[in-house]
């Protein structure tokens, strides 16, 4: 269980680095191609790892990852346009908001009981409003309602893909699953690029932008998912989606030593109330069984 929970720390460390390392691409840079250019290389990154299980797969399958896919794709490239209205931190705050909706979402869609993890999510999530209130916070109504979308996409992620696993195939892997989603939303992003010539805007990316893109995609893709689906096979999925909370918090520590700042007493009181609803969501797991993969 121990492991499981550093797992998920790591995990929203790299969440956390990676709403900074979104942030240093050049605002000029289309959000669409450069998003394509992510999920492709991560989805790539994974077959080494698969090709000696290839197995078949059908067209339900493929209907499956192309809609999943999709929902990835809206999560991200909303998050590439809306940073360049807004700061990091704005973006990390709204992550926050992503248990709760997936809550919602899996009570509509698998239609599980919620509420006994409601309670821990809405302390945490209090904390995490606390934190809003931040001088750097910049509170941009279009880059929030953007993203806003992006973060309801990635919180219906995890319900339809329990949904669509009669599609997508009882026996395939957590990595299969990633790689097939990443891959389809790389590549339903590179088509919708194709037109009004968007993929000609990655001629002005430099060595730089080009090495935030591989970092990405390595590290805030390929290693959260990995991170992700390792710590679902110990922790109650309500778990694994509350460490977005600790995302916020490790992004709240990140800008404090960019800038040097000591946070305000109502940013303290907002960690508190984060590491609260952490620990009352974690307290349950700890000695409990090991649970099956889902």
């Amino acid at each position: 269980m121990l492991n499981a929970h550093l797992c998920m720390l790591l995990w929203a460390l790299l969440v956390a680095l990676s709403f900074f390392a979104v942030a240093e691409l050049g605002p000029t840079l289309d959000a669409l191609p450069l998003i394509a250019l992510r999920l492709l290389l991560s989805g790539l990154l994974f077959l080494p790892l698969l090709w000696r299980r290839r197995s078949a797969i059908g067209r339900p399958a493929v209907a499956a990852h192309t809609l999943l896919g999709g929902l990835l794709a809206i999560h991200f490239a909303s998050m590439f346009e809306a940073l360049k209205h807004t700061g990091a931190l704005d973006i990390a705050m709204l992550f926050v908001t992503i248990p709760l909706l997936t809550l919602g979402c899996e009570r509509l869609l698998l239609g599980t009981p919620v509420l006994q993890r409601l309670w821990p999510n809405l302390t945490a999530a209090c904390g995490a409003l606390a934190l809003l209130a931040l001088d750097q916070a910049r509170f941009d109504a279009y880059a929030y309602g953007l993203y806003g979308i992006g973060c309801l996409a990635l919180a219906l992620y995890a319900p339809l893909t329990l949904r669509c696993k009669p599609w997508l195939g009882a026996q395939r892997s957590a990595a299969s699953l990633a790689c097939g989603n990443m891959l389809a939303g790389g590549v339903l992003l590179a088509l919708l690029s194709l037109p009004g010539q968007r993929w000609q805007s990655l001629q002005w990316m430099t060595a730089a932008d080009l090495g935030w893109v591989v970092y990405l995609a390595v590290s805030a893709t390929l290693v959260t998912f990995w991170l992700l689906h390792r710590a679902i096979y110990h922790l109650p999925p309500a778990t694994v989606i509350a460490y977005s909370y600790m995302a916020s918090l490790f992004a709240l520590l990140l800008q404090a030593i960019w800038f040097q700042e000591a946070p305000s007493g109502m940013a303290c009181g907002g960690a508190v109330l984060i590491l609260l609803g952490m620990a009352w969501l974690a307290y349950p797991t700890v000695g409990g069984s090991r649970r099956e993969p889902v």
